[in-house]
């Protein structure tokens, strides 16, 4: 077991929150965040005044930048449509870890979880799915095919990480990304 350092940084703690919000989601996540970050009570609401709440916001704040910065920025970019897939799939693998780590979006949506923290969620989730079809709109694709392909292809990756943790089998999440991508990419092009 590594030592944590005495103090960790703001940003070291909303890291390992991430990790705690999504697999434990809002209700999950009780006093033992103190012992798996190594600081007591006080020292968390030194970080984060609003304790849980603030806690949810922060960690919210750090994911949806991630996921603009990695996942739908490279679908905007001025590039052809099968680059704009692969990098933004390429994040999407690296973000769930290629299926071995739970969704904040799916753990942090549940009753429980305050507004705010589910709104935010919510304009991300949005975002990318505008993103997406927006990357397939400039591609070619026609603008009503382009939005259900965009929200198909999300349903599909929450869908995949939902039998990654019924099978226990990483395979249902790297050959649907695999098929997301394909498809994605064929939008449009009479396939």
């Amino acid at each position: 077991m590594a030592l944590k350092p005495v103090s960790p940084s703001r940003e070291a703690l909303i890291a390992e929150l991430y990790e705690m919000f999504r697999t434990l989601g809002f209700d999950g996540l009780s006093i033992g965040v103190s012992m798996r970050t190594g600081l007591g009570k006080s020292s968390l609401y030194y970080h984060f005044p609003g304790g849980k709440d603030d806690m949810a916001i922060s960690v919210v704040a750090f994911a949806c930048a991630w996921l603009r910065a990695n996942v739908i920025a490279p679908l905007l970019a001025d590039r052809p449509r099968a680059e704009r897939i692969a990098a933004s799939t390429r994040a999407v693998r690296e973000l769930f870890d290629d299926g071995r780590s739970s969704c904040l979006i799916a753990s942090l949506t549940m009753p429980g979880t305050r507004v705010p923290v589910r709104d935010e969620l919510a304009r991300t989730l949005a975002d990318w799915i505008a993103a997406l079809a927006t990357a397939l709109i400039e591609t070619g694709a026609e603008p009503s095919g382009a939005h259900l392909a965009a929200t198909a292809a999300l349903s599909r990756i929450e869908g995949a990480l939902i039998l990654v943790r019924a099978f226990r089998n990483t395979d249902a999440f790297t050959t649907q990304i695999d098929a997301i991508a394909a498809d994605l990419i064929g939008v449009g092009s009479g396939n």
